[in-house]
């Protein structure tokens, strides 16, 4: 759902998906799309004994080498590629090199 409304899907279109009413899709998932927004500008939360930070935002967002090696290794076990290290992350090294 986030997903679809970071990239421009309306509740109407979202809701004719999951086979419900758009006030509906927007009262069930609003409060989610409301903590990925939040979780930018307060990317952790303290637990509830107050000592330990909690990330709000998904892994990759704090290590995205990470989440790019697992992904390179996701796809070099799943897919039948052409010899390249890097299948998914190679694009972006790229990208990155040229600016």
């Amino acid at each position: 759902m986030i997903y679809e409304r970071e990239r421009g899907s309306s509740w109407t279109e979202i809701a004719q998906y999951l086979g419900i009413g758009p006030a509906e899709a927007e009262e069930r998932f609003a409060s989610n799309l409301d903590g990925w927004n939040t979780a930018f500008e307060v990317p952790y939360r303290l637990d509830d004994t107050g000592r330990k930070r909690i990330p709000q935002l998904p892994t990759a967002a704090y290590d995205p080498a990470w989440a790019c090696n697992r992904l390179d290794t996701w796809a070099g076990n799943r897919l039948i590629l052409v010899n390249d290290d890097r299948p998914v992350s190679s694009g972006l090294a790229m990208a990155q090199s040229e600016k």
